[in-house]
């Protein structure tokens, strides 16, 4: 059988784009936003359930493992520019992919926007609500921004009705994802308002983006979809097809068509062959 890639050649190609050389490495805040800004979309640390760029990559400029040691001077520098970029609005930050850590840039919000049940409006998570698409927590924790503004964690438990820790943080924490997948809430800064001194500040998505409702009426579902499809295969170069599904979650009916619509636009390649993956790949035309 013979193969188009080898591991090590995919391998090879992502060290350059995930920024993982010593050469292209993000030793600055600003390279960092670069980073982000060239990627599209990334997480902060990875997921061992699929394939993608990380910030931690690209500051360590290595393949290296992330270290257990909280005074690595790469994790401090990951640490603090996944906060401080979003502070100062130059990039998305929440956990919009797989409950996990996204970094997104201010580019792609609009496409990423417009995959979610949003209008635009501040009352839109209502109609959700009545219609069982939205939980009694986020619903509480949503309406907590909307009536108090921009709020550090410790203060939002105790005006949503969640304090403390046990079931309520439970309860909070899976409200915070809920809201932040679907674009609904937004980490906006960092307060030292609670016992360690460190708490995350979320607010409004409509307040700190604004524009980006407006930007995203233009995109279709399915055009957003395949934007997002043909930019992560560009970064991953191949994956097999499983890993790029676990990380978008669309239906099937959505996939296949996204799939096929991407590989007629030319933007991808189907049953790609590479040698140590099992299984075909997806893979990008831009190598």
């Amino acid at each position: 059988m013979s193969f188009d890639y080898t591991f090590e050649q995919i391998e090879s190609l992502r060290d350059i784009r995930y920024h993982r050389t010593p050469d292209r490495r993000a030793t600055t805040e600003e390279q960092a936003l670069a980073f982000v800004d060239e990627v599209g979309f990334c997480f902060l640390f990875g997921d061992a359930g699929v394939e993608i760029p990380t910030l931690w990559g690209a500051v360590a400029g290595s393949r290296r493992a992330m270290p257990h040691d909280h005074f690595d001077r790469d994790v401090g520098r990951t640490w603090e520019w996944k906060d401080s970029l979003p502070t100062r609005g130059a990039v998305y930050y929440g956990k919009l992919l797989r409950g996990k850590p996204t970094l997104a840039s201010l580019d792609l919000l609009p496409t990423f926007y417009a995959l979610t049940p949003n209008y635009g409006d501040v009352d839109d998570y209502l109609l959700q609500y009545e219609e069982g698409k939205l939980s009694v927590e986020a619903k509480n924790v949503y309406e907590a921004l909307l009536n108090e503004g921009a709020l550090a964690t410790s203060r939002l438990r105790q005006v949503s009705g969640l304090p403390g820790g046990g079931d309520n943080a439970r309860r909070f924490e899976r409200a915070l994802t809920e809201l932040q997948a679907e674009m609904k809430i937004v980490k906006v800064g960092i307060s030292d308002a609670n016992r360690w001194g460190y708490a995350y500040v979320y607010d409004l998505f409509l307040r700190r983006f604004s524009d980006v409702p407006e930007a995203a009426r233009h995109i279709s579902e399915e055009e957003a979809m395949t934007t997002l499809l043909a930019r992560h295969l560009r970064n991953v170069v191949a994956v097999p097809e499983a890993s790029v599904k676990r990380l978008f979650r669309w239906e099937p009916w959505e996939w296949d068509r996204v799939v096929e619509r991407a590989a007629t636009q030319g933007l991808i390649l189907r049953d790609v062959r590479v040698d140590g993956i099992k299984g075909r790949c997806l893979a990008t035309t831009d190598v």
